[in-house]
């Protein structure tokens, strides 16, 4: 692991450790070179990125675009859609909750959301006709933090009728209450008995609805108070502010001849209005700088700079695998030959094989998760480490350039290297 001061982030939000020169430093002409090489390759549009290793950032930079069209670099207060990374810090309000016991993780959802305790199962009989049954047990709030908990999610096409009940819901069109979101989702049926798969849904939608019931106020003032103002998260919320619109970064989609189309323009995307929509799963905008903030208190065992947000011991409950392996699976990305299982919030890394560590950057430990349009993140508590990727593109497949930049990073930062 890197102990050679390099760089701080500027800004008084990290803090820095003392230097100790008898390992070599991060090498930030290689992180360089891979980074403005994937941009000017036409791998990727604009990239930021950002390293941290035992307490201070040893990498940071930005190349290429974040609107192509008015050919507006990326800069490191870059505004992004972080898609799924709301889903984590969701779930550290969730465990917040947890600890002021205002919430349990094996209470029932129907305590808090009333529509759920009718909700059914779908399953096949043996002649092969769909049916409609109980399920085994109730689904709870642990569920929704691990995704067991039967639902769908509506955003990988009709590839089984499930999906295709929750794509003709429309559950994430703007204009319309949480509260109304989370009770039709309750009468689409699950896709299987909680706790018996794993399948990426929309849970952390219903926690992000369970947190209003308990808070009395709404996701995002409840997301204020409890993270985003103790951390100092000033640049992340539901919707950009007219300040941030300058910085605002348009979406892209990567096409099957590599080139890319423009999916959203920031000058003029539904993320500018304060349209009432407030997703716990993938509805924040943020920069860079400030998910460094969440993952720092993390790494850190829930508390930045004198401020806690959580006891250590909850994060690394977090932090920690709670999956079954020999659950059901549905989708490639978690269990079988990926090493991950799922923790509060995020993915952790169980084993890795050699490969995985030289290609992909894994290591037993690391906890995070990415978004959609290709941004990511990681804590890797064994190494004292964390990294962020920011990118802004849907694509079927993440880009080779995360596995790229992740082991490039573990490489520098390991404690054995």
């Amino acid at each position: 692991m890197r102990k050679t001061f390099i760089a701080l982030l500027s800004g008084a939000y990290l803090t820095a450790c003392a230097a100790d020169t008898s390992a070599p430093p991060f090498d930030r002409e290689a992180m360089d070179e891979m980074l403005s090489s994937a941009v000017e390759s036409g791998e990727v549009i604009g990239v930021s990125a950002l390293v941290f290793d035992e307490g201070q950032v040893v990498y940071q930079n930005n190349f290429g675009l974040g609107d192509r069209e008015r050919n507006t670099p990326v800069h490191d207060d870059t505004v992004w859609r972080i898609y799924s990374m709301t889903k984590p810090m969701t779930s550290v309000v969730i465990m917040d909750l947890v600890e002021e016991g205002k919430i349990g993780l094996n209470d029932p959802v129907s305590k808090y959301i009333p529509s759920f305790a009718d909700v059914k199962v779908a399953s096949l009989s043996d002649s092969g006709t769909a049916e409609l049954i109980n399920p085994k047990r109730e689904m709870t709030v642990e569920d929704l933090l691990l995704h067991t908990s039967g639902l769908g999610y509506g955003i990988f096409g009709p590839v089984t009728p499930l999906e295709e009940a929750y794509m003709k819901a429309d559950l994430f069109r703007v204009g319309e209450s949480l509260e109304s979101k989370v009770d039709r989702m309750a009468a689409i049926p699950l896709l299987g008995h909680p706790g018996e798969q794993w399948f990426y849904s929309a849970s952390i939608d219903v926690l992000g609805r369970i947190i209003e019931v308990v808070t009395e106020q709404s996701l995002a003032e409840a997301m204020e108070a409890r993270l985003f103002a103790p951390l100092g998260m000033t640049e992340t919320s539901f919707r950009v502010r007219a300040d941030q619109k300058p910085r605002f970064v348009s979406n892209y989609a990567f096409q099957k001849d590599g080139s890319f189309v423009l999916a959203e323009d920031g000058q003029s995307s539904p993320f500018l209005d304060d349209n009432g929509y407030q997703s716990g799963g993938g509805g924040l905008v943020s920069t860079r700088a400030d998910v460094a903030k969440f993952a720092q208190m993390m790494l850190e065992d829930g508390q930045l700079n004198g401020v806690e947000i959580l006891k250590p011991e909850t994060v690394k409950l977090m932090m920690r695998p709670h999956t079954d392996p020999d659950i059901a699976y549905l989708l490639p990305w978690i269990g079988g030959e990926s090493g991950a299982l799922f923790g509060y919030g995020g993915s952790v890394q169980v084993t890795a094989s050699q490969a995985q560590q030289e290609e992909a950057g894994r290591y037993p430990g690391q906890w995070g998760w990415g978004g959609a349009a290709r941004t990511n993140f990681w804590v890797d508590p064994e190494n004292d480490a964390f990294g962020i990727i920011m990118l802004q593109f849907f694509s079927p497949e993440d880009p080779p350039l995360h596995d790229d930049f992740q082991a490039l990073a573990l490489k520098q930062t390991r404690d054995d290297r």
